[in-house]
């Protein structure tokens, strides 16, 4: 018999937790590019109807969220020297490298192949390469500890590089376009850079981060995806997780997708989207740098999420009152704070839904747990933004005129100002019903038992 016991128990050591958050280098900016620009491009610089872009995106994230599933078992049913994770960081670089070029280089052949293209670019750069390299990524600290504390505390860490990057990346971004010749090929030169920026993060997570947790050192066997899909259906505080990460996108696309038409039509200048970044952003890195402090101190996962939810739910009532000056940003520094709070503890959250839902099935699959967790973030970000274009549609919106009605103005107004506190209450219902903190150290013990009574 095999040493079943839970024994790969370390403490992340900081500069490894460190090379882990440096992922964000490869992932954030396409990331960003997808939440907050891509659809800006396909309407204003490619011409399509905004309707037609949301329901493009709307239909590809119905794959995009099934692939998670098979990305996760794809690396659950990897084993090797390098670990189950951390192979995938290296194979996917020169991949990703070329999603961030092929998003953007739709070629001129008509609205029709537009539509086509931009239907299969999109699905092979983010439901293929982008979703493999995110599966890795969230599954990679699954693989180097069971400890709790130091886990979530990479992941809170991630996520404040995440808000780093993302702040600086939106701040330059439009401007950069420009500098490099602005129109399609501004924006085609720029992918181009941070896809090879992209592809050295992901060495240099490779090569500053390992694996301790194998199957040896917890009983795990290579379930069945169909096996491992069933058991995530019995795994309550899973689909909480989710939820709240569904919320976290949703409160990125009202804030920052429709932040671009926000500055550009209600604030009458579209570069002051990265004023409007950094006055969310930079409060929610301030969060995020007290988190892996507070997290490894025994802070509450579920009592931070209802605080996050309450401080955003603030923001907006502000923002309901004043739409402008010196009180709405205010406004946008209380939902940055809150989000800082409820990015930074998702992660972690999921990753503590892997012990819970081995106690509770006896199927342990935490490639798929925790990468079926993008499942939230990418639903999040396909259904709102396919709300946000078919609203927007709806009220006569049109990328390619040079003065919008005002129903489209009324529509950015009413999806960047009100939408947002449905989704705040939403954070703090499903935050009050997380309540697995508390019950997570007995669960480890309990397993631990039934480890050694199979050894």
């Amino acid at each position: 018999m095999r040493e079943n016991q839970l024994t790969s128990d370390r403490k992340i050591p900081l500069r490894e937790q460190l090379s882990y958050a440096m992922i964000e280098f490869a992932l954030n900016p396409l990331y960003t590019i997808y939440a907050s620009f891509l659809v800006f491009f396909y309407t204003d610089t490619i011409g399509v109807d905004a309707g037609i872009v949301g329901v493009i995106i709307l239909v590809s994230k119905v794959f995009d969220g099934i692939s998670d599933f098979f990305a996760g078992s794809i690396i659950d049913h990897t084993h090797t020297r390098n670990g189950s994770a951390r192979p995938w960081i290296l194979r996917i670089a020169i991949p990703l490298l070329l999603a961030y070029i092929i998003t953007f280089t739709v070629p001129s052949v008509g609205n029709a192949g537009k539509i086509v293209y931009i239907f299969i670019s999109y699905n092979v750069s983010q439901a293929i390469i982008y979703t493999m390299a995110d599966a890795a990524a969230n599954a990679l600290p699954t693989y180097m500890t069971i400890e709790p504390k130091t886990r979530s505390s990479s992941y809170a860490f991630r996520l404040l590089f995440a808000v780093i990057i993302q702040m600086i990346f939106s701040a330059i971004y439009l401007d950069m376009v420009e500098w490099l010749g602005g129109g399609q090929i501004g924006w085609i030169l720029s992918a181009g850079i941070f896809g090879v920026i992209a592809a050295i993060a992901l060495v240099i997570v490779f090569g500053g981060t390992k694996e301790t947790v194998r199957a040896e050192d917890i009983g795990k066997e290579d379930v069945p995806i169909w096996v491992a899909v069933k058991a995530l259906l019995h795994n309550k505080y899973w689909f909480m997780a989710l939820g709240l990460n569904f919320c976290s996108v949703l409160h990125q696309v009202a804030t920052l997708t429709v932040g671009v038409y926000y500055a550009k039509y209600i604030l009458n200048d579209a570069t002051l989207v990265g004023a409007l970044t950094l006055y969310h952003h930079i409060p929610a890195a301030v969060a995020m740098l007290a988190l892996p402090v507070a997290l490894q101190k025994g802070a509450s996962k579920r009592n931070l999420a209802i605080v996050s939810g309450l401080i955003m739910l603030a923001g907006s009532i502000v923002s309901v009152i004043y739409a402008s000056g010196a009180p709405f940003v205010l406004s946008l520094g209380l939902r940055g704070f809150g989000y800082g709070i409820v990015a930074g503890i998702f992660q972690g959250m999921i990753a503590d839904t892997i012990e819970y839902g081995e106690w509770k099935t006896g199927i342990r699959a935490q490639g798929v747990t925790v990468s079926a967790g993008g499942a939230g973030q990418k639903l999040g970000a396909g259904i709102g933004t396919a709300l946000l274009g078919i609203y927007m549609s709806m009220n006569g919106y049109d990328g390619t005129a040079a003065v919008q009605t005002d129903s489209a103005i009324s529509a950015i107004r009413i999806c960047f100002i009100f939408v947002p506190i449905i989704i705040y209450l939403a954070t703090i219902v499903l935050g009050y019903f997380f309540k697995l903190d508390k019950q997570y150290p007995q669960i480890v013990k309990e397993l631990e038992a039934r480890h050694k009574g199979n050894s």
